[in-house]
């Protein structure tokens, strides 16, 4: 069942990166998938109720028309088509999906950096820049955190690139020779 479920997020997000980029309106498109996306997984309610067989085409429809009010109609015939076809429990995975699939499309990599301590900016450009050779993506959009736990270093995670050059590792990597 999750490989069907997988094809077919694949499917509805690839038809509507495919629309996006023939009317050269992905701003558009994307930032109204991502306010669909979150008064959807803020209430999970309205997803059991727009599934129930209990309400009425005309309420079904209510509910879509107030979640899709001023959206681009992509939006909302995406909305209408998951909804026809019994997929609208899918619709924060297909808008995950857009989105990684537009960022592959573009060569864009989002890498989560993480330091012992804060850096500042000009130490974030250096290593945005260092994770942008390193990977051989074209933008990077990177995303700090702190965490005291690797003890000193950085770690630069993707979901394709792992770099981990912290002193927790190193140290871990010691131990495990010496220890044999």
């Amino acid at each position: 069942m999750a490989k069907q479920k997988e094809k077919i997020v694949n499917q509805y997000a690839q038809a509507i990166l495919a629309y996006a980029d023939e009317h050269d309106d992905f701003t558009d498109i994307a930032a109204d998938l991502q306010v669909v996306r979150s008064v959807v997984n803020a209430e999970p309610e309205l997803t059991a109720l727009l599934m129930a067989q209990t309400i009425s085409e005309v309420e079904q429809n209510g509910l879509v028309d107030a979640l899709t009010k001023g959206a681009n109609n992509a939006v909302v015939n995406l909305v209408k088509v998951l909804l026809a076809h019994h997929h609208f429990s899918f619709l924060p995975d297909v808008v995950e999906r857009f989105f990684d699939l537009y960022q592959q499309s573009r060569g864009i990599e989002a890498v989560t950096i993480t330091t012992a301590v804060a850096v500042d900016d000009d130490q974030k450009d250096r290593l945005k820049n260092a994770f942008q050779k390193k990977s051989g993506a074209k933008e990077v959009q990177p995303t700090f955190e702190v965490d005291q736990d690797i003890i000193g270093g950085v770690v630069m995670q993707s979901k394709s690139v792992l770099i981990d050059g912290s002193l927790q590792k190193k140290i871990a990597k010691m131990r495990a020779e010496l220890l044999g």
